[in-house]
C-alpha cells in the first residue's frame, strides 16, 4: 500500500517590519501556486499567493517526498509569499499564522507578535531584473547587519560583474533593507537577443534569492530585426513592447555603448534646402591656455589635436587661428594678420560664413561632428545649435534648450553653432564680441525670447573636452552670463555656487522680490482625513519658517473622525487657519479644486499634509520665480526623512508613464551635471508642494477629479499649462521633507491598484505622444522603472533628431 503523503508543505520564516515571509507548495499539484489565509490568533486578516521566487526552496524541495503518481516535480521555485501586514499590527498581540486557503491545514512555524523581531532567511537577499542587462536587488549579512557583502554575477563560471551591497535604493524601501542594496551592471555582449541564465552570489559563493536571472535583450531594439514593410504587424508589435518595457545599460559601459550608437547620420545638411552648401566657419578659442605658456610640448601637442579633428571632417570647415597659433602650429607661420578674438569673427563674416562656432584649444571634435551638427538648421526657424559633450570619459546628456539651467552651468557652450545673421544683429547695436564668452551668451541673448524654437539641440555626443576650465575662464563665462542676466532680468543675479567642476562653473540665480510682490496673497491648501501628527508638524513648520506677509492657510478636512482631530481644527481655527469640511471619498484632486475656489489668494500653494518646511526663506525661493513671465508653476526640492531626495522634479516616459527626478541621491549630491542642485525646467512637480497662479489653474480646469482621483493629477495638470506655453521650474533652493504616501499609504489593496492601474491607462492614452521626448530629458537615457533618472543608457536610444524646447509643437 502506497504511504500517505499530505499534499500540503510549507512554513513561516519570520515576521520583519510587518512583512509575513514563508512558503507553500502543494505536492499533488507542485507546479501550482498555492492560496494563504494569514492568521492573527484565530482571525483572519488577509490572503496572500505563494508565488515568490525564492533560491534557497532549491535545496528543500530536492529532500521532499511526492506521491508516486506525481510525474512533474517543481519547474520553479516560485512558491515564496510576502504578506504585508500594514503599520496596524506593529503593536498587536498574540500570534501569526498561515493555513491554506478553505482548509484547516495550517503551515508550520507561527510568530509570537510578543518576541523580538529577526530578519528570516528570505528576507537577507534578493535579486531581480527586466530582462535587461542591469540586476538589482539586496544581500544582508545576518550576523552583521552594519556590513556590506559583495555580491557577484557569473555567467556558467566566468565573472561578469560584482558590485558592493552598499546602496540604499528606493525600490527597497517597503522591504526597510537599508543602505545594503546593489546595482550589477552585466557587459553589452550579452544584449544578442539570446537568453542568459546569470547567477548572482555573495562572496562566499552563496547563491542570493531569485538567482539564477534570464537576461535577454537585443542591443539596437527588437524591432530592428523584421522587416516593418514585409512584417509589419511584428514591427508594431515590438515597437509597443519596447515602448512599455525600456531597456538600458549601465553608464560603465558607455564606451561600448558610444561605438555602437555614435556614429555619423546617413543624410548630410548639404542636402537641405533650408541651408544649402553653407560656409561653416570655425575659431579656435585659447580656452585653458589662455594664460599659459604658448610654446610647451603640452601647448603644441593640444594644438595639433585641435587641428587634426577639425581637418579630419566629412564636412570641411575654415579655420581660424590666432596669429599666436598659426606661429605655434608646428613651426610654420601663415599669412593671415589677424590677432584678437574679434578680429577672427570679422574675418568669418567677411568670408561670408553661413555658421560660426567655437572651438577650445585642446579640445577635438569627432569626425562627423560638423554634419551632423548642421541637421539642427533644417528649420530656418533655427538660429542657434548646440550638441552633446564629453569630459574625463562622461558624456553630458544635454537637455532640450533650457535657459534657467544654461544660466547655471553654460550648458550649450560646448561646441555652439550660430547662423551668421544673429551675429549681424548683435552688432547693430553693439561691438564685436572679445572672446568666447562674450560671443556665446551675447548671441544667446539676442535669440533669447523665442529660444524655444531658434534653439535647436543635437542629442548627440561630437566634442571632446579634453581640458579643464581655467578659473579665469570660468570667470569670464560668469561675467558674460551676469550681463545677460541683468538684460533681461534687471533684479536677477548669479552667485557662484560650487568650486569650477572643471566642466563647467556652476551658479545659482537669485532673484529679488520687490515689496509689491511680496504683499501678493498667497494660500496654502493642505488636504486631510485625522493624521494629526503628520498635520500639525506640517502646519508649525510652515509656520515657524515662513514670514509671508498675506498668508491664508486652508485645511480641508475629508471626513476627519478623531476627537483628537477636532480638537486640533478648533486650536487652529483660533490661529486664523480655515478649516474647509469636504466629506466623501478621498479625491486629490476634487479636494484641491474645491478649495481653489475659495482661496482668497493670488498664488495658491498645493501642499501635502505630510510636509515639513526645513528652512526659512523657501516661500520666497517659490514666489521669485513663479513671478516671472510665462512660468506657469514651481516646485520645491522634497526629502524623505532620511535626507535622500524623494522629487526632483517629474521625469516624462519613465515605464511609458513619468516618475520622480533624484530618487537615490543625497540632499547634497552633485546629480548628474549639477540636476540635484541647480535651478531648471521640468515638465512637472509634484502637487505634494506646487505652486501656480490661480488664474492659471483656472484656465487649464483645474485638476481631473474624474480621470486621476488619485496619482497623476499633478502632472496632468503641469502637461495642462505647458499647452498654454508656461514653464514649470524645479528650484532645490526651497528644501522640505515629505513622508511620501504615509497620510493615504501606498498601493496595497486590490482596489487601490486597479484605481492606479486605470490611472496610468487613461495618463497614456491622453499624453502618449509626448510621454518619449521630455525637453529635460535626453534620449540616450534610461526609461526603465528600476533605476533612477541619468543611472543608465538606454537600450536602444529613442529617436535623436535635433529638437527644439517645445513638449507641444503649437506651442
Amino acid at each position: 500500500m502506497e504511504n500517505f503523503i499530505s499534499p500540503w508543505c510549507g512554513a513561516v520564516d519570520g515576521f520583519h517590519k510587518n512583512l509575513l515571509y514563508g512558503w507553500a507548495l502543494n505536492r499533488l499539484d507542485p507546479n501550482s501556486r498555492v492560496v494563504l489565509e494569514i492568521c492573527l490568533n484565530s482571525e483572519v486578516i488577509g490572503c496572500v499567493i505563494a508565488d515568490v521566487m525564492r533560491s534557497d526552496l532549491a535545496a528543500i524541495f530536492r529532500d521532499l517526498s511526492f506521491p508516486d503518481t506525481v510525474q512533474d516535480r517543481p519547474h520553479d521555485l516560485c512558491h515564496g509569499f510576502v504578506a504585508d501586514l500594514g503599520a496596524g499590527y506593529q503593536a498587536a498581540d498574540g500570534s501569526l499564522f498561515a493555513r491554506v486557503a478553505n482548509t484547516d491545514v495550517i503551515l508550520s512555524g507561527k510568530i509570537d507578535l510578543s518576541a523580538p523581531e529577526k530578519p528570516p532567511i528570505s528576507l537577507t537577499s534578493n535579486v531581480f531584473s527586466d530582462g535587461a542587462l542591469c540586476l538589482l536587488g539586496w544581500c544582508i549579512d545576518s550576523r552583521d547587519t552594519m556590513a556590506h557583502k559583495e555580491v557577484k554575477a557569473f555567467l556558467g563560471e566566468r565573472l561578469i560583474a560584482h558590485a558592493l551591497a552598499d546602496l540604499l535604493h528606493p525600490a527597497l524601501r517597503s522591504y526597510d533593507v537599508g543602505s545594503h542594496g546593489f546595482e550589477l551592471n552585466l557587459p553589452l555582449d550579452l544584449a544578442d537577443g539570446q537568453v542568459h541564465s546569470v547567477r548572482v552570489t555573495d562572496a562566499l559563493g552563496n547563491e542570493l534569492n531569485g538567482s539564477p536571472v534570464s537576461v535577454c535583450c537585443y542591443a539596437s531594439g527588437g524591432k530592428t530585426l523584421v522587416d516593418p514593410d514585409r512584417e509589419p504587424v511584428i514591427a508594431q508589435l515590438l515597437e509597443s513592447y519596447e515602448r512599455y518595457l525600456p531597456r538600458s545599460l549601465g553608464m560603465s559601459s558607455y564606451r561600448e555603448w558610444s561605438s555602437l550608437f555614435e556614429v555619423a547620420p546617413t543624410q548630410v545638411p548639404t542636402k537641405k534646402k533650408s541651408l544649402p552648401k553653407p560656409r561653416v566657419g570655425i575659431i579656435v578659442c585659447a580656452g585653458s591656455f589662455e594664460n599659459g605658456v604658448r610654446q610647451s610640448a603640452e601647448f603644441s601637442q593640444a594644438l595639433q589635436d585641435t587641428l587634426l579633428s577639425l581637418e579630419q571632417q566629412d564636412f570641411k570647415p575654415h579655420i581660424y587661428l590666432s596669429n599666436a597659433l598659426q606661429i605655434s602650429r608646428a613651426g610654420k607661420r601663415q599669412q593671415r594678420a589677424t590677432q584678437s578674438f574679434a578680429e577672427l569673427l570679422q574675418k568669418a563674416l567677411d568670408d561670408q560664413c553661413d555658421v560660426i562656432t567655437c572651438v577650445r584649444l585642446g579640445d577635438t571634435l569627432l569626425p562627423h561632428a560638423v554634419s551632423c551638427a548642421l541637421e539642427g538648421f533644417v528649420s530656418s526657424a533655427t538660429e542657434i545649435v548646440y550638441t552633446d559633450s564629453e569630459f574625463a570619459g562622461v558624456p553630458w546628456f544635454k537637455p532640450a534648450w533650457n535657459p534657467e539651467y544654461a544660466l547655471s552651468s553654460d550648458y550649450p557652450l560646448a561646441f555652439m553653432l550660430v547662423r551668421r545673421e544673429v551675429l549681424e544683429s548683435y552688432l547693430k547695436n553693439k561691438s564685436m564680441p572679445l572672446d568666447h564668452a562674450e560671443f556665446s551668451w551675447g548671441m544667446l541673448a539676442m535669440v533669447w525670447p523665442r529660444g524655444e524654437r531658434a534653439i535647436v539641440h543635437v542629442p548627440r555626443v561630437l566634442y571632446q573636452l579634453n581640458f579643464a576650465m581655467s578659473e579665469s575662464e570660468a570667470e569670464r563665462r560668469t561675467e558674460a552670463a551676469q550681463l545677460v542676466l541683468q538684460e533681461l532680468e534687471p533684479e536677477s543675479r548669479l552667485l557662484p555656487h560650487k568650486p569650477n567642476t572643471g566642466e563647467f562653473a556652476a551658479r545659482r540665480i537669485c532673484r529679488h522680490l520687490n515689496q509689491q510682490e511680496r504683499n501678493i496673497a498667497v494660500t496654502l491648501i493642505i488636504p486631510t482625513r485625522d493624521r494629526v501628527n503628520l498635520l500639525s508638524r506640517c502646519i508649525s513648520t510652515l509656520q515657524a519658517h515662513t514670514d509671508w506677509p498675506n498668508l491664508e492657510i486652508i485645511v480641508i478636512d475629508n471626513d476627519s473622525v478623531e476627537a483628537k482631530t477636532k480638537t486640533y481644527f478648533r486650536r487652529i481655527e483660533n490661529q486664523g487657519i480655515k478649516i474647509l469640511s469636504i466629506p466623501g471619498v478621498f479625491n486629490f484632486a476634487t479636494l484641491n479644486n474645491q478649495a481653489v475656489n475659495v482661496a482668497k489668494g493670488e498664488v495658491v500653494g498645493l501642499i501635502n499634509n505630510d510636509i515639513e518646511a526645513l528652512h526659512d526663506g523657501w516661500l520666497d525661493e517659490i514666489m521669485s520665480h513663479l513671478l516671472r513671465p510665462n512660468v506657469g508653476a514651481v516646485g520645491a526640492k522634497l526629502l524623505w526623512p532620511n535626507g535622500m531626495v524623494q522629487h526632483g522634479g517629474v521625469l516624462l516616459g519613465v515605464g511609458n508613464v513619468a516618475a520622480h527626478f533624484g530618487n537615490r541621491l543625497a540632499d547634497q549630491d552633485w546629480g548628474d551635471h549639477g540636476r540635484n542642485q541647480l535651478l531648471q525646467q521640468v515638465s512637472s512637480v509634484t502637487a505634494a508642494c506646487l505652486f501656480l497662479r490661480k488664474c492659471d489653474y483656472f484656465a487649464v480646469g483645474g485638476m481631473d477629479g474624474d480621470a486621476f482621483p488619485v496619482a497623476f493629477n499633478d502632472v496632468d495638470l503641469c502637461l495642462k499649462l505647458r499647452q498654454l506655453g508656461k514653464s514649470i521650474l524645479w528650484t532645490p533652493y526651497a528644501r522640505l521633507l515629505h513622508a511620501e504616501s504615509a497620510s493615504r499609504g501606498h498601493e496595497d489593496t486590490p482596489q487601490k491598484r486597479a484605481r492606479a492601474e486605470r490611472e496610468i491607462e487613461i495618463f497614456r492614452q491622453r499624453w502618449g505622444a509626448c510621454l518619449l521626448r521630455d525637453p529635460a530629458y535626453h534620449p540616450s537615457l534610461n526609461l526603465d522603472s528600476h533605476r533612477h533618472a541619468f543611472a543608465g543608457l538606454a537600450l536602444p536610444p529613442r529617436d535623436r533628431a535635433p529638437r527644439d524646447a517645445r513638449l507641444f509643437k503649437h506651442e
